[in-house]
Formats: structure tokens, C-alpha cells, sequence
């Protein structure tokens, strides 16, 4: 105790000094850790920090209300749903920030603010104080229950035919996460890294919101400013992806969080008011010149008022409409609302939904709510947006109601709704031990989510255990964010559902919007009645519409259970289904009656959608910037020394396709070698005897030409060498 005692006197001592020699403004304000998520937007780090005065900000700082000189893309935008054909997701494994030579104080750890330089706090019974700046130390968290949590889900992205694209500080972090995965059984055959410093896990509030555009369903991003504890290295994490996956990024200046933003997938846009506090002030991200230190600050933005802020969604994702609902008030302080609904289909949504014994709460009258004010709005199909589906509202371990919203919105915040879709698999949270059979081992449970997986008919529910993340605000959603597919086929379909009144109707038509850039060769709806066998019925297009009917025969019985989908091919090949899971048992379904009265609100037989000019739309530009960033700064934080290990240094001799690593290691001490592409590929692999100054060949054939990384390292040590082959 009196160590640590002496140790943080030291620190303090450190920063008093340093705080004394700052000639900066008092922008003092209540810290939160780096991981936490916690914390509404509009309480600022602890750090003081100048803020930059609006009549001396440079105009390149930020891009808010600029016009572009060249605005592109100027063909017609559309934002997929979350439901469809998802070719990635991006995700990072836990690193835990600490400070060189007090590793293991717990109370002590690092917030990294820019590349290679962190705060430093001390934390005791949640309070928190800023007791220092310096350089840091990184270390992937492989080993706790939360951490462990990164990996299931790495697997269940692959589970669910998606690469996942991992977000790691450095190359030779790849090393460690293959075997990890390995350690754990979990699938690592379908993996892609991008590499950069970082801050934190919530990729999906910091995270791109992609779109395609033009003929060709072309892939671009959307990249909001990041708001939550201005982590500024979070909000790099698109401008990563533009340079080192290649995919185009346009910028705003406008605050939002991914947590925050649900698309139907046709020109609508839903998210909380909370996306009106955040944007309500002055005080924007943090940044710095790239070179002096001293530079850091946090920029000045201008205040957008409510109606700005709406327009300016309307204008870049939400232009056939843009839905603002009260915010939860005990939500785990995030005002998200992936925390109680997503989008089911372009057709409607499901919520989560509190028990009765929740009527007292302030936030059971707001979801009723909200509810009825999403389900009042109509879809592209000119209807209300129908309710698909209800979730189950967690319970306390013990599988009992909560005690007060207090309680739950500080210890639990727990939400079933906060999942993510790859493809055909749901990753779901749940919030007791995973058994054997994937499924959570708690009754009530278990119970919940066999209601889940009848809700989302077809799906494979991929649980993780997230208990772990209890009171920080999120789960699975938050940390997970999906890129679209490339060359999707996209099927836009008004269902049918519950029970119609076909009175003297012969057959009951159908019709979709069916898209793809090379065009579509062949269309079809699958149907069957009460479970007989499927019959095969093909759709005749017009453009982009399809046409079809489902036939009633005179021996039909008066009351019919029909199930139905469909599938499309391009002309390039490429199949889908709607509903995606369609092959595993997710159909659209309902019933018919000729006794029933007739409900138009239900089924009006105009089954014809709305033309496409209606459901894309021109992005608005003025509230864009192209992202032309190239990286500045340290790519690593500081590493564990290497004591008396030399690195040594790579040469390579072309005429016999040879690398030769000359170093000096520890004797005794055995090394293992890796060569990664820098797609995080491995591409080679062996062992190094530590046998001291030595010279090692390693064959290079299978490389080809490009930029490599070898890493070379064994439990407590770790090297990277740049290699560059013509």
C-alpha cells in the first residue's frame, strides 16, 4: 500500500508540474476509462486541453457545412439494411492501456489520446483523476471473460460467411489473435486486419455507415464525427479502412454514433434525440498537427440547432424520411436506440419490450411511445411500418425483474435487441454460461431465446455469453459493424401477412423490386399451402419490378397457411434468396379466409412498389468532404524491451530467393517467425533455436512482390521487420 501511495504521489507530483508549465484554456470536466461506453456524449475528458477560437480555425480542420468543390458521389445513393448480404464485419480484440512501470497497479491505467501518447488515471470507486500524460503500453486482452468475448465473436462472423476485418494496433498482434482463436477452438480461416492505434471497442458508434452508389453499387462509407470521450483514434477508424481497404470515405462534421442510427433499408432513417445534445455544443474532437505534441487541442465546432441536424440526416441518409424519438432516460446513458429495436426489413420492426411490472419506470411510457410513432410511419410501400416481431426483456442473473431502473440502467442495461446480423446468423447476446449446445444455460434464459429464434425464423443464433458487459451501456451491437456485400442483389418486397379475406380472388399477387448491376436474368417465388410441397412459380420483370401470382385452386380448403420466398440470379451468376434464410426455414407467411372481414390495412392487393427514384435518392453534398487523410503520427505505442535480445537486422539475396534474418537471441530462449501480408494474412511460419548470433535462411518463393511483415517472438518477447519485395 505505501508503494502505491508513493507511486501515485509521484505521478501527481508529474502532472502538477506539468500542469503548472500548460498555457492552456481550464476544460475540466469528469473522466470515464477507455472502455466504458457509459456517459453521455456532452461530458468531456478530464484532460485540459486549449480549444481552438472559431475566428482562428483553420477550415481544413473540420468539414461542416462546406461545400464541396467537386461533390462526388453524385449518382443516386442507397443504405442497405442491416438484414442484408453483409460481405465483412469489423471488430477489434480488447486492449488494455497501461502505464510503463506500473503494469500491474490496477488502479492505474492509460487512455491513449494520440499515437503513442496517453493520459494517465487513477481510478477507485469510480472516481477518476487525470494524474499524468506519456507514452503507453498495449496488451491484447486474451484472458478475461470479456475479452474472450472479441474472439466468439470473431468466430460467429465466419460462422456466418462473412471475413472478419480486425482492427489491431500493430502487425505482430495478428500473431495473437490467430492463436488465440487456435487456443480456443474458434474458426480463424477467414480473417483480414487493418492496423492502427486505437482507443477503445465500440466499433459500431465509431465505425462507417456504408452505402453504395451509382450503376455499378458502388461501395463508399459515411464517417460521422465521433462524439463519445472525443477518441479521436476511434474516429480515425474509417479514414484506416479508406487507406488500407480501399474504399472511399466521405466526412462531415456532424456528431452521431452508429448505436444511434436504424435504416430501413429504402430511404428511411430512425434515431433517438439524443443526436440533437451532442450536436448542441461547440467543443468537437480532439487533434493536433501530427508533430508537436503541444499542438494537441480540441477543435471548435459549430453548434447545429435540432432542425440543422435533422436536415443535414435527411439530407445524407434519409431523404424518403428521418425519424427522431425520445431518447431512454435509463438506457446505460447512451440515448442509442440499438439497445430496444432493429429493423426486421424494409417492411418493419421488432422491439424489446419491458414486463408490466416495468409500468413505473420513466422509460415503459417512452418505448410505448416511440412504438406507436415508429409503426405510425409508413414504409416505401405507402403502409404503416408493421411491428414483426417482440423480444423478451432480460432478467437479473438469478432470472428475476430488476428492482429499480436505477439499479438496472447502472449495474445491467441489459438489452437481447442489441445483436448483429451476418448473413444467416445472428451474433445474440445472452447472459448466462454458453453450454455445449450453444444455447445459455440459465432456464429463463434459454427460455428467451428459443422465443428470440422464433422471432427471427431461419436464423442460427450464435450466443455469447455478455454478462461481462454489464452497466457499460452496450453489448454485441456495439462493437460490431457490418460492410456490405459487393454486387448485391437487392429484393425489395411488400409481404403479406396475418390473415386476408380472398372472397372470389382466383390468386393472390406478388410483386418485388429486384436490382443487381449486371441485371437479372431470372426471378422466382417458392410457395407452398399448410405445408404441403413447394411449388415454383416464375416472376415476369418489367425494369426492376417482377411480377407473379400465387394460384387458388376451387378445391382449396376456405382456410389456407401459405408460406412463401423468393430467389434471383444475375446474369453474371450470382443467387440470393428473400429472405436470406429462406433455405433454412425463414419464410414469409399468412393465412387465407373467405369468412374473415376484408382489412386493407393488411392486404390491399396492390402488391406494386414504389419506383426507384423514391427510395434512392442524391446524397446531399454540402454537408460532405472527400477523406484525402494520410496517416500521421507513430503507428505503435511503446513494447516490451527486448533486454539483451538484438533484432538484429533482414537482408534479402534475390538470386536464391532467400531472406536471411540475422540476429542475436537468447540462448536457450526458442523464437517462432511469421511472414504476413498486409491484408493480416500468414503466409509463412517456423521456428528459430535461440542458439545466439546467428544468420537464418528463410525461402520466400511463395511471397511474390509486396510489402511484408516478420514478426518474431516467443511468450515474453516481440519483434517487427518491414520487408519490401520488387
Amino acid at each position: 500500500m505505501r508503494r502505491f501511495s508513493t507511486l501515485l504521489a509521484a505521478i501527481l507530483l508529474f502532472y502538477t508540474s506539468s500542469a503548472q508549465n500548460a498555457n492552456s484554456k481550464d476544460v475540466s470536466y469528469k473522466a470515464q476509462t477507455t472502455f466504458h461506453k457509459k456517459v453521455y456524449s456532452n461530458e468531456y475528458p478530464l484532460r485540459k486541453l486549449p480549444v481552438a477560437d472559431r475566428s482562428t480555425y483553420s477550415a481544413t480542420e473540420y468539414a461542416s457545412r462546406a461545400p464541396m468543390r467537386n461533390p462526388k458521389p453524385k449518382e443516386r445513393v442507397w443504405f442497405p439494411g442491416e438484414w442484408e448480404e453483409v460481405q465483412a464485419v469489423i471488430i477489434t480484440p480488447m486492449y488494455d492501456y497501461r502505464i510503463p512501470g506500473y503494469e500491474d497497479i490496477v488502479q492505474l491505467y492509460a487512455t491513449p489520446v494520440i499515437g503513442g501518447l496517453a493520459d494517465y488515471y487513477y481510478e477507485d470507486d469510480e472516481i477518476y483523476m487525470l494524474v499524468g500524460a506519456g507514452p503507453y503500453i498495449v496488451r491484447m486482452d486474451t484472458i478475461s471473460d470479456r475479452g474472450k468475448v472479441f474472439f466468439h465473436l470473431m468466430d460467429g462472423i465466419q460462422t456466418g460467411g462473412a471475413q472478419a476485418w480486425v482492427h489491431v494496433e500493430e502487425p505482430a498482434d495478428t500473431v495473437l489473435v490467430y492463436e488465440t482463436l487456435e487456443r480456443m477452438n474458434l474458426r480463424h480461416d477467414n480473417l483480414r486486419f487493418f492496423f492502427g492505434p486505437g482507443n477503445s471497442v465500440w466499433y459500431r458508434d465509431c465505425g462507417p455507415i456504408c452505402f453504395y452508389y451509382g450503376d455499378q453499387d458502388s461501395l463508399a462509407m459515411l464517417d460521422f464525427v465521433y462524439s463519445r470521450h472525443r477518441r479521436p483514434l476511434d474516429d480515425s477508424i474509417p479514414s484506416l479502412l479508406h487507406r488500407q481497404m480501399g474504399i472511399p470515405n466521405y466526412m462531415t462534421g456532424v456528431f452521431w454514433e452508429g448505436g444511434n442510427c436504424l435504416v430501413d433499408g429504402a430511404g428511411a432513417v430512425v434515431s433517438s434525440d439524443a443526436v440533437y445534445t451532442i450536436n448542441a455544443d461547440t467543443i468537437g474532437q480532439i487533434a493536433w498537427n501530427g508533430r508537436d505534441t503541444s499542438s494537441i487541442h480540441y477543435t471548435y465546432k459549430p453548434a447545429l440547432t435540432a432542425t440543422e441536424v435533422k436536415q443535414a440526416l435527411h439530407d445524407m441518409l434519409g431523404q424518403r424520411a428521418t425519424i427522431i424519438v425520445p431518447r431512454y432516460l435509463y438506457d446505460g446513458s447512451t440515448g442509442h436506440i440499438d439497445l430496444y429495436a432493429d429493423a426486421y426489413d424494409e417492411n418493419g420492426f421488432v422491439f424489446s419490450e419491458m414486463p408490466s411490472q416495468y409500468s413505473s419506470w420513466v422509460d415503459y411510457a417512452i418505448e410505448l411511445n416511440n412504438i406507436d410513432t415508429l409503426c405510425s410511419f409508413n414504409s416505401l410501400f405507402d403502409r404503416n411500418y408493421y411491428r414483426m416481431g417482440t423480444l423478451p426483456f432480460p432478467s437479473d442473473n438469478n432470472g428475476k425483474y430488476f428492482k429499480s431502473q436505477e439499479i438496472y440502467n447502472k449495474r445491467y442495461s441489459r438489452s437481447y435487441s442489441n445483436h448483429t446480423f451476418v448473413n444467416n446468423v445472428i451474433l445474440q447476446p445472452c447472459f448466462s454460461e454458453v453450454g455445449a449446445d450453444g444455447m445459455p444455460t440459465a432456464d429463463w434464459d434459454r427460455a428467451n431465446i428459443e422465443a428470440i429464434s422464433k422471432t427471427y425464423p431461419g436464423y442460427t443464433i450464435y450466443c455469447v455469453d455478455i454478462r461481462s458487459f454489464d452497466g457499460l451501456g452496450g453489448a454485441i451491437h456495439c462493437v460490431t459493424k457490418q460492410i456490405p456485400a459487393d454486387n448485391p442483389i437487392r429484393i425489395l418486397h411488400k409481404n403479406i401477412h396475418d390473415t386476408i379475406n380472398t372472397g372470389i380472388m382466383t390468386s393472390i399477387p406478388v410483386s418485388a423490386i429486384i436490382t443487381n448491376r449486371n441485371g437479372i436474368e431470372y426471378a422466382e417465388l417458392n410457395y407452398r399451402k399448410n405445408s404441403g410441397q413447394w411449388q415454383t412459380v416464375s416472376l415476369t420483370g418489367n425494369g426492376n419490378r417482377w411480377y407473379g401470382e400465387i394460384p387458388l385452386q376451387d378445391t382449396d380448403a376456405e382456410d389456407n397457411f401459405v408460406e412463401y420466398w423468393f430467389k434471383a440470379t444475375s446474369t453474371d451468376g450470382k443467387s440470393i434468396t428473400k429472405p436470406i434464410t429462406a433455405a433454412n426455414g425463414g419464410y414469409y407467411s399468412f393465412s387465407t379466409s373467405r369468412s374473415v372481414p376484408v382489412d386493407s390495412s393488411m392486404f390491399d392487393f396492390d402488391t406494386d412498389p414504389m419506383p426507384m427514384e423514391k427510395i434512392t435518392f442524391e446524397m446531399g453534398m454540402s454537408w460532405l468532404t472527400p477523406d484525402t487523410t494520410h496517416y500521421r503520427g507513430p503507428a505503435t505505442a511503446v513494447t516490451q524491451p527486448w533486454e539483451n535480445v538484438n533484432p538484429g537486422q533482414i537482408r534479402i539475396d534475390k538470386s536464391e530467393h532467400k531472406i536471411y534474418l540475422e540476429t542475436d537471441l537468447k540462448e536457450g530462449v526458442s523464437y517462432t517467425y511469421v511472414i504476413i501480408d498486409m491484408s493480416g494474412r500468414t503466409l509463412l511460419k517456423g521456428s528459430l533455436d535461440g542458439i545466439g548470433s546467428a544468420t537464418y535462411p528463410i525461402g520466400y518463393d511463395r511471397l511474390g512482390n509486396g510489402i511484408f511483415n516478420v514478426v518474431v517472438y516467443n511468450t515474453s518477447h516481440r519483434i517487427t521487420y518491414r520487408l519490401f519485395i520488387k
